[in-house]
């Protein structure tokens, strides 16, 4: 009962002060804002080489180079 009385006044106080000073908040999610599309932006692109195998395709090819590498010295 307690947690729901605090929760509720919380939330009155939270309530008031986004009416009092919104501007304030307004400045931040401006500010925050590039941060937050800067980070996106990077997991957009982490998942999307993810997605398309580009990493497995990169890790098969050195594999290859150093397994022809190998032969050549055997060979050699």
């Amino acid at each position: 009962m307690l947690s729901i009385v605090f929760g509720l006044i919380a939330i009155c106080l939270g309530l008031w002060g986004l009416s009092n000073y919104w501007w304030y908040i307004v400045d931040v999610f401006v500010g925050i804002l590039p941060l937050f599309l800067i980070f996106g932006g990077f997991i957009a692109v982490l998942a999307g080489i993810r997605n398309t195998g580009l990493t497995a395709k990169m890790k098969d090819s050195n594999v290859n180079k150093t397994d022809d590498h190998e032969t050549n010295e055997t060979n050699t």
